[in-house]
């Protein structure tokens, strides 16, 4: 496991308030994170299933983290979601838990490309597939307007 992802172990607010997990048993290539159904993740117009929103940022963050634990990637470069596609397949009971998995393909200059997947563990159903763009060494620093 890379320097990156053992230091994940502490989430990021967002994904602690989403109630994500990284799956450090996961085999596969690039990073998995666990999602549990929850009142937080509920969507609020189909009560009892996975909203939509909630698997899309999973997708968006597991992607960026994919990224920052590839081989390519340099420590401390700063990263912005330029393009995301996320295709939803499938609802997801609550009751269940998502496995989200992102790979990234690699670089080309400033930019990575990821691969995503959301499925259901139990079953394996796949729920979501995306695909995400990245720009590296976009500003960290809040403009002065």
């Amino acid at each position: 496991m890379s320097m990156f992802l053992k230091s994940l172990k502490e989430l990021p607010p967002f994904g602690e308030a989403l109630g994500m997990i990284l799956e450090e048993q996961d085999q596969g290539a690039g990073v998995a994170v666990l999602l549990p159904g929850h009142g937080r993740v509920s969507s609020s117009d189909q009560g009892g299933i996975f909203d939509s929103g909630a698997i899309l940022a999973t997708i968006d963050n597991t992607a960026g983290w994919c990224i920052r634990d590839h081989e390519d990637y340099i420590e401390g470069t700063s990263m912005a979601t330029l393009d995301l596609r996320v295709d939803f397949l499938t609802s997801a009971a609550l009751s269940e838990t998502l496995r989200v998995r992102a790979i990234c393909d690699g670089f080309d200059g400033s930019l990575a490309f990821v691969r995503a997947t959301a499925e259901v563990v139990a079953s394996g159903v796949l729920v979501a597939t995306g695909q995400a763009t990245f720009m590296l060494g976009t500003p960290n620093n809040p403009a002065n307007v």
